[in-house]
């Protein structure tokens, strides 16, 4: 069966379990019916998050190396004309290096993220290169309790563990570092693993 056919079917079960009367026979069947729908749904919402900041992100680029090229040729033209204004010249160095740099940062996300292994490694990695600056995400921290909060909402314990797994596998390859406070990194590629990175928190 298709994640897309199992997600509606967990969304047609916890609609049927609403509107049904509130009796104690009946919540233990709803909490587990809300906390298997959050388990399918809230992943495939960050990842199709994801993909949309990506394609915006994408789209920006564009129209920014279209005016890149457009301030290149006139600075291009006014030099064969003689004209050679230096904060100008210094504009366009700092401009094409900046470019550079980005495309530089999408490669070694879409690097990255080719280095997944199925859906969850891909969650997993997804996350975080949204705070690997080098990867072209925003400095920031992620923990290993809120990539759970985030992946596995409910506390789901199946959930829980295809995250872990998928976590502990990428540390194993080398992907991904973990410190012993759990903070989770991206290991580059021509950067040797810190000691410790195999140091995951229980399940």
């Amino acid at each position: 069966m298709s994640q897309s056919r199992r997600t509606l079917n967990t969304l047609i079960r916890l609609g049927r379990a609403l509107r049904e009367p509130e009796s104690p026979d009946h919540e233990p069947p709803l909490r587990a019916a809300g906390q298997a729908a959050s388990a399918l749904v809230t992943p495939a919402l960050q990842g199709a998050a994801g993909r949309l900041r990506a394609g915006a992100q994408g789209l920006r680029d564009q129209v920014q190396a279209r005016a890149d090229g457009h301030l290149e040729r006139v600075i291009t033209e006014r030099r064969a004309g003689g004209a050679t204004d230096p904060d100008t010249l210094a504009a366009l160095t700092r401009r094409r290096a900046a470019r550079e740099a980005r495309a530089a940062q999408a490669r070694a996300r879409a690097g990255l993220l080719a280095q997944a292994q199925g859906p969850e490694q891909r969650q997993v990695l997804t996350l975080v290169a949204a705070v690997t600056p080098w990867a072209g995400g925003e400095p920031g921290e992620l923990r290993y309790t809120i990539l759970l909060d985030r992946l596995a909402p409910g506390g789901d314990p199946a959930r829980e563990m295809a995250v872990h797994r998928a976590l502990w596998t990428l540390a194993e390859r080398r992907v991904l570092a973990v410190s012993p406070h759990g903070v989770i990194s991206a290991v580059a590629v021509d950067a040797a693993p810190p000691v410790g990175a195999l140091a995951l928190p229980p399940a």
